[in-house]
């Protein structure tokens, strides 16, 4: 009597199902590839009509709705001269924070080296 721990399985087929399922799935794939190819591109936003701003002109809209907007809220003092009133009393040697960084100091002014 053989031991079934040593005695070696039985060799199989050809995987045939293994072998169809997977061309089916390389045709699928190829065949949705063509497909999507084919197919117009339904979120091109070339088709509609808009006319194009110029980025100019639009920062300028949005620079005047954002100021509408301050002036509308109640704002004592217009962006830039709050801004520079605001900026110097932020900076400090204890800054650890990206904004507002302390200005770099001053490189050393080198004389030139003569040869």
């Amino acid at each position: 009597m053989a031991d079934p721990a040593t005695t070696e399985p039985e060799p199989r087929g050809f995987p045939f199902l293994t072998v169809a399922v997977t061309l089916a799935t390389l045709f699928a794939f190829l065949g949705l590839m063509v497909l999507a190819y084919k197919s117009p591109n339904y979120l091109d936003e070339t088709t509609k009509a808009e006319p194009k701003v110029d980025p100019e002109v639009r920062l300028k809209e949005l620079k005047a709705r954002n100021d509408a907007v301050l002036a509308g809220s109640g704002a004592k003092m217009p962006v830039p001269k709050a801004m520079d009133e605001l900026l110097p009393k932020l900076k400090s040697e204890k800054d650890t924070l990206p904004f507002p960084a302390p200005e770099p100091p001053a490189p050393p002014a080198t004389e030139p080296k003569k040869k």
